[in-house]
C-alpha cells in the first residue's frame, strides 16, 4: 500500500454555522424559527436557515419576501460572512487536539487528516462521537465522517448514512449518494436529474465520453 493510499480524512461539516453563531450568544431567543439572508442578484434570499425554520419546509434560496408571506414572524438575521470564516477559522485551531494537519473547507467544512492519529483517542469511531459531542456542547450542528479521500470523506459527511467508510470500501460507500454528492454544479445536477441520472451509481453506469462532452471535463 503506498504512502498516499493510506491517508485517512475526517470531513467536519457544520451544517448549521451560520445560525449557530448566532444562536450561541445569549440574546438569541432558543427554539426559534431563524433564518440568515443576503442580496443575491437583486433580491434578499436565504442563504442558512436552523432546523426549527428547516421543519416549516423552508430551504436555502427561498426569495426572503415569500417567507415572511408564509410565516411573518420569522426571525430574519443580516448574513455576515467574515463572522462565519472567523468563526469557521477558529474551529479550525480548535481541531488541532486531534491533529495537526487542519484545512479549511469553506464555507461550512473542514478537513482533517487523521492519518496515524485515532488510536490516540480510541480508534476512529471513536474520534468522531469525541469531535461531535464537544462541538455539540458547544452549541455546534456537526457532521464527520472519515474516509481514504478527502472527496469521500466529504461526500459521506453530508449524504451519507455511517461516519467511517472503512479502507477500501469508499466506492461501495458512495455509489448510493445522489449525484450531488460529487461537489458538482446545481444546475448540472438538476440537468442529469431530468435525464433519471439521480445516483452516483446511476452516472456510473454511464460511458464518459457523451457526459463529458455534453457537460465538459470536471464532470
Amino acid at each position: 500500500m503506498s504512502a498516499s493510499s493510506a491517508r485517512r480524512y475526517l470531513s467536519l461539516w457544520l451544517r448549521r454555522l451560520s445560525t449557530d453563531r448566532v444562536e450561541r450568544q445569549p440574546s438569541a431567543p432558543p427554539d426559534t424559527p431563524r433564518i440568515v439572508v443576503a442580496s443575491i442578484k437583486s433580491a434578499q434570499r436565504v442563504t442558512a436557515l436552523n432546523d426549527a425554520a428547516s421543519r416549516l419546509r423552508l430551504k436555502a434560496g427561498m426569495p426572503l419576501a415569500d417567507v415572511q408571506a408564509m410565516y411573518p414572524g420569522i426571525d430574519v438575521v443580516q448574513a455576515d460572512f467574515e463572522a462565519d470564516r472567523r468563526l469557521l477559522e477558529a474551529i479550525a485551531d480548535w481541531c488541532d487536539r486531534y491533529t495537526p494537519l487542519v484545512g479549511l473547507h469553506p464555507p461550512d467544512g473542514l478537513i482533517l487528516d487523521v492519518t496515524g492519529c485515532a488510536h490516540l483517542f480510541g480508534g476512529e469511531t471513536a474520534l468522531c462521537r469525541d469531535l461531535v459531542a464537544r462541538l455539540g456542547r458547544q452549541g455546534f450542528h456537526a457532521r464527520v465522517a472519515i474516509a481514504d479521500t478527502v472527496g469521500g470523506a466529504w461526500s459521506v459527511a453530508r449524504y451519507g448514512e455511517r461516519a467511517i467508510v472503512p479502507r477500501g470500501e469508499l466506492d461501495a460507500a458512495v455509489q448510493p449518494l445522489p449525484i450531488a454528492a460529487l461537489r458538482i454544479d446545481h444546475d448540472i445536477v438538476a440537468e442529469l436529474a431530468s435525464l433519471g441520472l439521480k445516483s452516483v451509481a446511476d452516472l456510473a453506469s454511464r460511458p464518459r465520453a457523451p457526459l463529458a462532452a455534453r457537460f465538459g471535463e470536471t464532470l
